[in-house]
């Protein structure tokens, strides 16, 4: 279980399927945790519960940041239900989330580094993870809205 953030927030509890899993700051990530059962053979719509809660502050946002100086900031939780994409069982080695700009989040089950051509994210997220992990702000979901745009015409 491995956990991407690409949002400017702080999240500092993950839970799947109920399970704590772990927490990730902003532009970081890929540290692995235990445990997350996938059944073996994947069946269409097998589907996982995730919760987490992230700081409504963020380290870019310097109103937030003077209005809780020496404060504990406003937490926020959010809460998906989110559809495992296909997998084969050979190739996975863990389950990664990436947690994206205005609470989106994606969820692979494989076992390739993030940086790694071949990973499927770089089919959606395309030249944006060749950057890096970092925050995505500003930049999501423009990509994906010129990709649409693109195919559309």
């Amino acid at each position: 279980m491995a956990s991407y953030n690409f949002s400017d927030h702080t999240v500092s509890d993950i839970w799947v399927n109920k399970a704590w899993v772990g927490s990730v700051i902003q532009g970081g990530g890929g540290g692995s945790t235990c445990c997350v059962s996938l059944p073996y053979r994947y069946a269409p719509g097998t589907k996982i519960t995730l919760d987490w809660d992230r700081y409504d502050c963020t380290i870019s946002n310097n109103e937030c940041l003077a209005k809780y100086k020496g404060r504990q900031w406003p937490i926020k939780r959010i809460h998906k239900v989110v559809e495992v994409p296909p997998y084969q069982a050979k190739d996975v080695a863990e389950l990664q989330l990436a947690l994206l700009p205005n609470d989106e989040i994606r969820v692979y089950a494989g076992g390739v580094y993030f940086s790694h051509l071949q990973h499927p994210a770089w089919k959606e997220f395309g030249d944006l993870l060749a950057r890096g992990l970092r925050p995505l702000e500003g930049e999501w979901p423009v990509q994906n809205t010129r990709l649409k745009l693109e195919a559309s015409q």
